[in-house]
This record gives structure tokens, C-alpha cells and sequence, in this order.
């Protein structure tokens, strides 16, 4: 039976598989953690541009409160008091803030577009404690509002002395005396108040290093992170990719040995040029030969021999003798059939025709004559053979498909048997016309009519020897 190729059972291919699930199973986990950090990046970078927001929006607040207070001290117009007084409405949360509250919106207004829409009034405060600030962050963030308050402070001052409005001793606009432009002007552009604005801006400056620096140090935290996991996923396909190799160069080199015992094997049971057929993909084969010769041989007193060695030894012994047989087939370019317990049959002429088939067929008779002779002297035994031999048409081909074997068949065959099986211990029985071919190179002596079972009396003849040239 032709040896299959089952890697699925074999303990490397279990090992294979289970390396490769822990790869595949480890890139997987990989790829999530990439996915995780790269969401994680985008999070912590939008997180960052809101912080950059949301100080920018305490920055403009202040530069809008500034330009609207010098713009009311210098034209005295009432809009712009009325814009002052809303932007810090929207920055403390007490009026609703514009959804469109950018760097552009005032000067939008002041151009006469009034705002679109409003969203829920939300104080500047209350929105910084929406964003996860680092303590001293928020504390920076704190102190640049506070020293906008401050800043706010002398605006509204400079401004009521526009409206000639001055503070009381509780610090309330109550007092009511002559318009001061001059002093509203100069307490908006002198040194003093430049510094004031210079005390809101620091701290904000400080605060975008401090982002900066802590958002560098956390994306260097993440690169690093995702070039150990890519490093780890790169390491892993490598693995599984050698490992891969390992495997389809171990399953190739194991194919290929058991093609080749395969090969072996099917020139145990089949002829080299049967088999080159069979493996070519021909399914049915089966050929005519107009002329060759067959021979069969047999032990004599075979189940007297298998009672008196025993099973085992009998088919030890079996298995010597045929071995020893088979080795001359190639010699005497004859082919072996088949053995069917201790019987063995073989051909010339089949499946390779040749005009010798006879003389080829005669000189193999005679050596397994000679082979069985040093068998019994090296073994210490006393076996015999029968053989018949003649020759005629023959047909031979592959019989069956899963056991499957090469035979010959047709009339020449049956007359093969019947030969042998008329034939005396360690005699060469011959027909008529298988004498008439070997006479010429080979000693043939008349035997006479032989009676032979489902044929009939028939002439046959002993070989006997080669001819002296």
C-alpha cells in the first residue's frame, strides 16, 4: 500500500499550529494596543488643542476687553460700553455665550453682523473644570484671570470717567462730578496700565510651555510605546514567518521521502514502466503481448515444511529464498508477478517485448536452480522446487484500484501452471514449443505425453543445462 502523507498527525505540525495561533493571536493583541494608543494619541491631542482653546479664549477676552474699553474712552460712544459689559457677561457666566465666539466675533459686531445664534451662558471658570488641567495649570490659567479682573478694574474706572462717575468709599459709582477724558485715556495706554496687561500674559505664556512640554514628554511616552509594539509585532511576524519556512521545507522534504518511498514501493509490485504510467495519471492499463514467456515455481511439500518450522520461520525462510530470487530477475532481464504463498511467478517479454524472452526465461529457470542449491548448503535445508515454463500470447495489465497489482493472463498462463504443477523436484518442465525455441542453446530432454488437468495430454520436455559453445 502506497504510504499517504498525513503532517496532520505528526507532532511538528501540532507544535506549528500551536506557535503559530500564539503568533497570530499575539499580532492581533498588538494591532488592538495600536488601535488603542493611536485613539489614546487623538484624545490627548484634541484635549490639548481644547486647553490651547480655552486659554486663547481667556487671552482674547482680555485683548476684547481692552479694545472696546479704549474705543469707548477715545469716541465716548455708548456701543462700545455695552459690548464691554457683555464680554465679561459671557466670560463670569451670567450672560449666554455666542456660538460663534471666536477671535472675529466683535469685529463682526461692530461691523453691524449681529450674531447668528447663542448657546447656555457658561463661565470661564466652570469650563476649565471640564479639561484636566495639571494643578499648576489651573493655577497659572487662575491667575492670568484674575489679573485680567484686576486689568477690568481700571477699564470700568477710566471708563466711568467718561460718564464723570467716580467711586465712593465702598468703591461704588455713585459719585457724580465732572467728565475726565484725559485721565480715561491715559489710564488705558500709560506704562502702568501695559504692565498691568503684561501680568495677564505671562502667566498664559507660561501656561503653553507647560502644555507643550507636558504633551511632548506624553507623545514621547506613546512613540515609544507603539515602536516596542510594532518592534514586538515585527518580531513576531519574523517568527511566524521562519517558523513557516521551517514548515514547508520539513512537510517539502518529507513529501518528497515519501515520494520516494512510494516509488520504492510501487517497484516492489509493479514493473518501472507500469508504474511510470500509473503515476503519469493512466488509470486502466492493460496490453497485449503477441509472444512472451512465463514460469511459475513452487516449494514442494510446503505445509509438510510450514508444520515442521512454524509460521514465523516459514515466512523468514520465504522471505530469504524469494529475496535471493528476485535479486537475479534484473540479471536475466525478467520480470516478477506476483508469489502466492510459496508459488512465485515471473515473465519475460512483458511489459518490455523482446525476441529473447525464452532464452531469457531458460537462463533464469537454470539459476534459481543453482540459487536454491547454495540456499539449502548456507541454510541447512532440503528444499525443492517445481518449475513449468512455455510461452505464448499473453495479455497483462493492473488489476483493482486501491490494492492494486500487476498480472498476467490467458491460456499460456494456465499451461504454465499445469507444468509446474506436473513437474518433478527440482526439474524444469517445459511444452513442446517452448523446447522448440531453446533446443538450439540449451540441452532439452523428452519428458513424453503428460496428462494435464483442463488441457489434455500434451508433449513435455526437461531443461536440463546450457549448451557447451
Amino acid at each position: 500500500m502506497l504510504k499517504k502523507f498525513h503532517l496532520k498527525n505528526t507532532r511538528l505540525l501540532k507544535l506549528f499550529f500551536f506557535f503559530l495561533a500564539i503568533t497570530l493571536t499575539s499580532l492581533i493583541v498588538c494591532l488592538f494596543a495600536l488601535k488603542h494608543i493611536a485613539v489614546q494619541e487623538v484624545i490627548d491631542s484634541n484635549e490639548r488643542y481644547q486647553l490651547y482653546v480655552l486659554a486663547n479664549k481667556l487671552r482674547q477676552s482680555s485683548d476684547d476687553l481692552t479694545e472696546l474699553s479704549r474705543l469707548y474712552v477715545i469716541t465716548g460712544e455708548k456701543k462700545y460700553r455695552n459690548y464691554y459689559n457683555e464680554t465679561l457677561a459671557i466670560r463670569e457666566g451670567t450672560s449666554p455665550r455666542p456660538v460663534n465666539y471666536d477671535e472675529l466675533y466683535w469685529d463682526l459686531i461692530i461691523g453691524n453682523n449681529l450674531p447668528q445664534s447663542y448657546g447656555p451662558a457658561k463661565s470661564l471658570a466652570a469650563m476649565m473644570l471640564e479639561h484636566h488641567f495639571t494643578l499648576k495649570e489651573f493655577s497659572l490659567l487662575t491667575e492670568a484671570e484674575n489679573q485680567s479682573n484686576k486689568l477690568a478694574e481700571t477699564e470700568i474706572k477710566a471708563m466711568n470717567l467718561i460718564e464723570g462717575k467716580y467711586q465712593d468709599k465702598l468703591g461704588n459709582y455713585t459719585i457724580i462730578e465732572k467728565p475726565n477724558p484725559e485721565l480715561a485715556r491715559k489710564m488705558l495706554f500709560d506704562t502702568d496700565y501695559m504692565k498691568a496687561k503684561l501680568q495677564v500674559m505671562e502667566p498664559l505664556q507660561e501656561f503653553f510651555t507647560l502644555v507643550n512640554d507636558r504633551t511632548f514628554l506624553t507623545n514621547e511616552k506613546i512613540d515609544t510605546k507603539m515602536s516596542k509594539i510594532i518592534a514586538l509585532a515585527l518580531a513576531l511576524s519574523f517568527l511566524s514567518t521562519i517558523l513557516m519556512l521551517f514548515f514547508i521545507i520539513h512537510a517539502l522534504k518529507t513529501l518528497s521521502r515519501v515520494n520516494e518511498e512510494n516509488d520504492l514501493l510501487l517497484l516492489n509490485i509493479l514493473p518501472e514502466s507500469i508504474a511510470s504510467r500509473l503515476k503519469m495519471g493512466e488509470e486502466s492499463i492493460a496490453d497485449e503481448f503477441p509472444q512472451a514467456s512465463v514460469m511459475f515455481a513452487d516449494i514442494i511439500n510446503f505445509t509438510q515444511l510450514t508444520e515442521q518450522l512454524g509460521a514465523k520461520k516459514t515466512v523468514n525462510v520465504l522471505n530469504l529464498l524469494f529475496a535471493e530470487l528476485d535479486q537475479l530477475t534484473e540479471k536475466y532481464y525478467v520480470e516478477k508477478v506476483k508469489t502466492i504463498g510459496d508459488n512465485y511467478m515471473a515473465v519475460s517479454g512483458v511489459p518490455e517485448q523482446t525476441t529473447r524472452h525464452a532464452i531469457n526465461i531458460g537462463n533464469y529457470a537454470l539459476a534459481i536452480i543453482d540459487k536454491l542449491l547454495s540456499f539449502n548448503q548456507d541454510n541447512k535445508m532440503q528444499l525443492q522446487l517445481r518449475i513449468g515454463i512455455t510461452y505464448g500470447p499473453v495479455v497483462a495489465g493492473i488489476i483493482g484500484h486501491k490494492k492494486f497489482v500487476y498480472d498476467v493472463w490467458g491460456n499460456v498462463v494456465n499451461l504454465a501452471s499445469r507444468l509446474e504443477e506436473t513437474s518433478l523436484p527440482n526439474k524444469i518442465h517445459i511444452s513442446e514449443k517452448m523446447a522448440f525455441m531453446l533446443q538450439d542453446e540449451f540441452i532439452v530432454e523428452p519428458r513424453g505425453t503428460v496428462e494435464m488437468k483442463g488441457i489434455g495430454s500434451i508433449r513435455t520436455y526437461f531443461l536440463l543445462g546450457k549448451k557447451e559453445k
